[in-house]
């Protein structure tokens, strides 16, 4: 159940922030940077929820709810939500959705009232009734679930869907943070059961939260850290192309003190932010403001390069779900596009004999194994103890899931 705030209106706040997300494509995350958490749960979840809320609600309107003004769809969502995911009593959660939209949108109180009220009494769907389409089920897009069925297979996509729907756990790299010191302020950490050199934080997140405000810590998914680790041992010297926030540099400086690391990343300010992340290393990498695409280096001339692709990030729904109800299977073209003039100079800058780790936190092949196709690279083995999806490739689906985010990660190397 929702708990008030003394300070702010959560659930006001949170129709406030859904209708900006859909109706100016704001992102979820950057408005609820400093949000309470009464407010990020109403937010994350009706965005989780969407399609599964639209469809009981449905039923109870006159009119498509996309003809609705977008502050009352949120008001809806909202209500909703709070009523049957966060088990508010619905007296309460009804009637605090019509106060609220009353605040945004005097004129829709009635209709609010009366459709909650009816709509709270659908049952919502089974998760392992058959008879109920999974995209319901998982409130996910259709298309993207019969890519992912085709991609991983049914059980393995049923899983990675009903992942999404869970809130990501706070996370830190442990050799960035004194873990004696956060349990002493109360902070619950237990290590992570699947990617070591990971900490979960099971309790005390507002301790962790103001450790990371103070730059005591990094926080980073799980999976992350593996694709990172993925990188062969045998190389001394790496380029990390569009390398911020600087997780994958982080995770490869503290843990291979011999290694030098260029990190290049073509935005100025996440660049600085970057260097912030990276100053708690005692070697830190080079870092430069670079496009990816044209680094301030020669051609053959590096023997690894970490190539992280900027994605349609469909492997990260779960911390940012609106991206579901924005992508359409026809932007993936235009980002695999981008993404092959990226692996293209990444490639032209590999010595014979070098090796580039090739990423992203999108499961569409479109951005993955295709881009990487006609380079001229071999593919090599991507040696990992997660549970995987092997590729025709070469490469690896790691689905989201038991470690965090969902990547696609593929080996390449250019022939001696």
């Amino acid at each position: 159940m929702l708990r008030e705030s003394g300070s702010t209106d959560p659930r006001r706040e949170a129709v406030i922030a859904l209708a900006r997300v859909e109706g100016r494509g704001a992102y979820a995350a950057r408005l609820l940077s400093h949000a309470e958490p009464a407010e990020r749960e109403l937010v994350l979840g009706a965005l989780r929820w969407q399609l599964t809320l639209d469809h009981l609600l449905a039923g109870h309107l006159r009119q498509p709810i996309s003809a609705l003004d977008v502050l009352v769809r949120a008001a809806l969502r909202v209500g909703l939500y709070e009523a049957r995911r966060m088990h508010t009593p619905v007296p309460v959660a009804v009637s605090e959705a019509v106060r609220v939209v009353k605040t945004v949108a005097p004129q829709a109180g009635g209709l609010v009232n009366a459709v909650l009220r009816r709509a709270v009494e659908e049952p919502w769907p089974d998760p392992a009734d058959r008879n109920v389409p999974l995209s319901l089920r998982t409130s996910h897009p259709e298309w993207l679930v019969l890519r992912w069925v085709k991609l991983l297979g049914e059980k393995e996509a049923a899983a990675a869907l009903a992942a999404d729907q869970e809130p990501a756990p706070l996370c830190l790299f442990e050799a960035t943070c004194d873990r004696e010191q956060l349990s002493a302020a109360g902070c619950e950490l237990r290590p992570h059961p699947h990617v070591p050199g990971v900490l979960v934080v099971a309790g005390g997140a507002e301790v962790a939260v103001e450790a990371l405000q103070a730059g005591d810590g990094y926080a980073i998914d799980p999976a992350a850290v593996a694709v990172a680790r993925l990188l062969p041992p045998t190389f001394d010297l790496c380029v990390d192309l569009a390398a911020a926030p600087g997780g994958k540099s982080l995770v490869l400086a503290s843990e291979r003190p011999a290694i030098r690391l260029l990190a290049c990343d073509r935005n100025i300010g996440r660049t600085r932010m970057m260097r912030g992340n990276l100053a708690r290393l005692e070697r830190r990498p080079g870092l430069v403001v670079a496009d990816a695409g044209a680094a301030p280096l020669r051609r053959g001339s590096c023997r690894a390069v970490i190539l992280d692709a900027p994605c349609s990030g469909t492997g990260t729904l779960r911390r940012h779900p609106e991206i579901r109800w924005r992508l359409q299977p026809g932007h993936l073209a235009g980002l695999a596009g981008s993404q092959r003039r990226l692996a293209e100079a990444a490639a032209a800058l590999l010595v014979p004999g070098g090796v580039l780790l090739y990423a992203t936190c999108s499961l569409e092949p479109e951005e993955n194994a295709a881009v990487l196709a006609g380079l001229g690279l071999e593919a090599l083995r991507v040696a990992t103890d997660l549970p995987v999806r092997v590729l025709p490739s070469g490469g690896v689906v790691i689905a989201p899931g038991i470690a965090g985010d969902g990547f696609t990660v593929h080996l390449m190397r250019r022939r001696a």
